[in-house]
């Protein structure tokens, strides 16, 4: 699709800069000149192109390996002596096993805070120890 009349240009994928476009009166070294620049450009936007392809494809790939496990925990307030009875509970399920507070609050629908203050007592009372 061509405008005439114009100072620019317009092709079916978007404008040509005005200091691309053909006007009346350029000489063929001026218009040779014009098309080797948009060349550059365009063997420039492919390069960059063929970049963001190769990084794309990495990310899909990486992607494959990442863990996407997202489960919605419901959390029921509980006091932290509760808390301390059902991780002991959770331990005795978990024997020999290394485990995070986190692990014992998704697991029981606990508060990650009451948790974390709860497995703190217990490991005070001796009742846990912080695996090495």
């Amino acid at each position: 699709m061509s405008q005439s009349g114009s100072e620019s240009g317009i092709t079916d994928r978007g404008s040509i800069p005005d200091s691309m476009a053909r006007r009346e009166g350029d000489s063929l070294v001026e218009i040779n000149k014009r098309i080797k620049i948009l060349g550059e450009k365009i063997e420039m936007l492919s390069s960059e192109i063929s970049e963001l392809k190769a990084a794309f494809e990495d990310l899909s790939r990486i992607k494959e390996f990442l863990p996407l496990n997202i489960r919605v925990v419901e959390v029921r307030e509980t006091t932290v002596e509760e808390a301390k009875r059902e991780i002991l509970e959770y331990c005795d399920k978990h024997k020999g096993e290394i485990f995070y507070p986190d692990d014992i609050a998704d697991e029981r629908g606990l508060d990650l805070k009451t948790t974390v203050e709860a497995t703190e007592e217990l490991m005070k009372e001796g009742k846990l120890e912080e695996a090495e």
